[in-house]
C-alpha cells in the first residue's frame, strides 16, 4: 500500500518541475505591464524586443547601480514606439522604492531610482516619468529577483504611479526578463 501512495506523489512532482521549466523560458527578452490612465484602459502592454543589441538589456554600471533598457526597435537606428528605462540603486536581487537614493552612481549618472516607460497613444509618442521633485505623487517599487552573471538574465517587477503632460497613470504587474550585458 505504500508504494500506490508514492506513485500519484512521484508524477505530480514530475509533472511540476516540467511545468516549471516550462514556464521559466516563456517571456525572456520581454517586458509586460497593465497600465491605465490617458487612453488606457486596464491595457495589457507586452514589448518584446531583439537581445542582439549591446544597447539593450542590463547594465551593471557600477558597483552597487543597475540601469536597464529595452525597446522595439528592430535596430539601434528605427524609432522605438515602446519602451522601459529602469535605474535601480544596487547590482543584484532586492527591492527599491522610485525615489531611493542611489549612492554608488558616478558624477553624471542617475541619482535616484526610477522606471520611466515610452508608450504609443493615438499615434504619438509619450514619456511617463515619476516626479522626482514631489515623489509622493508618483510612487513606486521596483523588484529584482533574479540577477544573473554577465551573459545570463536579470529578471523583476515593477508597479507604481507615472506621469506625463498632467495626466498620472497607474502601471500594475510590470514584469521584465532581460539579458545581462556588463
Amino acid at each position: 500500500m505504500m508504494k500506490r501512495k508514492f506513485k500519484p506523489l512521484a508524477v505530480l512532482m514530475v509533472l511540476l518541475t516540467i511545468s516549471c521549466s516550462v514556464s521559466a523560458q516563456v517571456g525572456k527578452n520581454q517586458v509586460s505591464y497593465i497600465i491605465d490612465g490617458g487612453v488606457f484602459h486596464h491595457q495589457l502592454i507586452t514589448l518584446n524586443f531583439n537581445a542582439e543589441s549591446t544597447q539593450k538589456g542590463a547594465l551593471a554600471v557600477t558597483p552597487g547601480y543597475l540601469k536597464i533598457y529595452v525597446d522595439d526597435a528592430e535596430t539601434e537606428d528605427d524609432a522605438q514606439k515602446w519602451a522601459l528605462n529602469i535605474a535601480f540603486n544596487h547590482a543584484g536581487t532586492g527591492t527599491a522604492k522610485v525615489n531611493d537614493p542611489i549612492t554608488n552612481a558616478k558624477p553624471g549618472e542617475d541619482k535616484k531610482v526610477y522606471f520611466v516607460l515610452q508608450v504609443q497613444a493615438n499615434g504619438k509618442d509619450k514619456t511617463l516619468s515619476p516626479m522626482l521633485t514631489t515623489p509622493n505623487q508618483t510612487p513606486g517599487t521596483i523588484t529584482i529577483t533574479r540577477f544573473g552573471p554577465e551573459g545570463g538574465t536579470v529578471e523583476g517587477t515593477f508597479e507604481g504611479k507615472l506621469k506625463s503632460a498632467g495626466e498620472t497613470y497607474t502601471i500594475i504587474s510590470g514584469h521584465f526578463v532581460v539579458n545581462r550585458v556588463l
